[in-house]
């Protein structure tokens, strides 16, 4: 007899099958949410004309789906390496309301800007507009402070047995925090192009919006948030294929780190990372 199939295996043995506590619910709905958006924008982004900074104006709001998305399934995978009592302490469900919180407020301000063909991001027309947009950058740490608290609970509680995994979620969620404040924080103040305005303009990457006139700062900040997807998966492949972990990681890490250190750097010269 063919025994059952054993819903605990069917999770693509990434980790163990995805549990049903509130934490990990929350940050998975949040993922399914933003996917669901993904699709429910995808008319306006098509059929609408306008245009906002060389893009039409629901690419951002479309970039922003598909990163958060992938933000929060990311979560709420890698929430699975702590035991289920370190999920439903305080810490993880705190941070976890306060990216909820984030996300919800962001995710209307990018829409609401989005339907009147205005920046949500660089926007300094009007003192409520500047306001908002240093709002929006608090609530990008409070997006982010959760894969730290995550972090810091893998290193802490979480499954040493399978040591690639268990070393690569620790090293891609801080890496990937640390870089988005400093990239943030560098943009907030130079904005995202170098020598060029606001505006940009002319040739850019398709759904990416990079500039490929101008040096633009934000292919690096993509490299390296991206960390926190590359590194573990690294780790998990090590774990499976009975690689060196430490190796394994330290060489993925190192390899996309130097890539988006690449890209800054030619960024800051002027210099696109696709040129025409």
């Amino acid at each position: 007899m063919i025994a059952a199939p054993n819903p605990k295996q069917s999770w693509i043995a990434l980790a163990p099958a995805l549990d049903n506590d509130h934490v990990t619910r929350l940050n998975l709905t949040l993922a399914v949410f933003m996917i669901a958006s993904f699709v429910v924008f995808t008319p306006a982004w098509l059929l609408d004309t306008r245009m906002l900074d060389s893009a039409a104006v629901w690419t951002k709001p479309q970039k922003f789906n598909v990163s958060l998305g992938l933000h929060f399934f990311t979560i709420g995978v890698l929430l699975q390496l702590v035991p289920r009592e370190t999920r439903k302490g305080p810490l993880l469900l705190i941070f976890s309301y306060l990216a909820a919180g984030a996300l919800v407020f962001e995710y209307a301000w990018v829409a609401i800007q989005a339907a009147q063909a205005k920046r949500s991001h660089f926007n300094f027309d009007s003192e409520f507009e500047g306001l908002m947009y240093a709002l929006m950058g608090l609530g990008a740490f409070f997006l982010m402070t959760i894969a730290m608290a995550l972090a810091v609970q893998i290193w802490r509680k979480g499954d040493r047995s399978r040591k690639g995994l268990w070393l690569g979620a620790i090293v891609g969620l801080s890496i990937a925090f640390a870089s988005t404040l400093y990239f943030g924080f560098t943009m907030s103040g130079m904005g995202r192009y170098v020598g060029a305005p606001l505006t940009g303009g002319g040739a850019t990457v398709p759904f990416f919006g990079w500039s490929r006139e101008y040096g633009d700062l934000r292919p690096a900040h993509f490299v390296s948030l991206h960390l926190m997807q590359t590194v573990p998966f690294a780790g998990w492949l090590a774990d499976r294929n009975g690689w060196n972990a430490v190796a394994v990681v330290t060489g993925v890490t190192l390899v996309q780190v130097g890539i988006a250190g690449a890209l800054y750097v030619q960024a800051l010269a002027g210099q696109p990372f696709w040129p025409v």
